[in-house]
């Protein structure tokens, strides 16, 4: 796909097909770094409504037609794009072993991404994995005992 439109997630025929509700099937949990919901939910309602209909389905287990991946902030990492007259809106996440871990929502103006919003997605991406090392530790920790 060369073209990324205002309704790339929610006018796809293949996403329209989904059935109304999870059907019982347990939705993977999505954790929130630092403001990243807040930033999401301050993007315009069209953004917002296709970005948070892309993350349901990552939810799901699915992949959305519009992800890319950005390496230059770690490994795993992947961007949701979106966009309007106004600008372009971006979520980036890192799916773990049962968690999609949201590092960084952020708006931009041109077509590369900011240094700044590169630095923050590392920063917390790298906050992520130290927890998981951490709670690997206790765990290995506790079944010593």
């Amino acid at each position: 796909m060369t073209k990324h439109t205002g309704n790339m997630y929610t006018s796809n025929k293949k996403s329209d097909d989904l059935p109304d509700s999870a059907g019982g099937q347990k939705l993977i949990p999505l954790i929130f770094q630092g403001d990243s919901r807040r930033v999401l939910q301050g993007f315009p309602d069209e953004a917002k409504g296709d970005l948070g209909y892309a993350l349901y389905r990552l939810q799901l287990g699915q992949t959305p037609p519009d992800r890319k991946p950005v390496q230059t902030v770690g490994p795993g990492v992947y961007e949701l794009r979106e966009s309007d007259a106004r600008g372009w809106y971006r979520v980036l996440y890192v799916r773990r072993e049962r968690v999609i871990q949201v590092l960084h929502c952020f708006e931009k103006r041109s077509n590369a991404i900011e240094q700044r919003d590169i630095e923050t997605a590392r920063a917390r991406l790298k906050r992520v994995l130290e927890a998981e090392r951490e709670e690997k530790k206790n765990a290995k920790a506790l079944r010593k005992r």
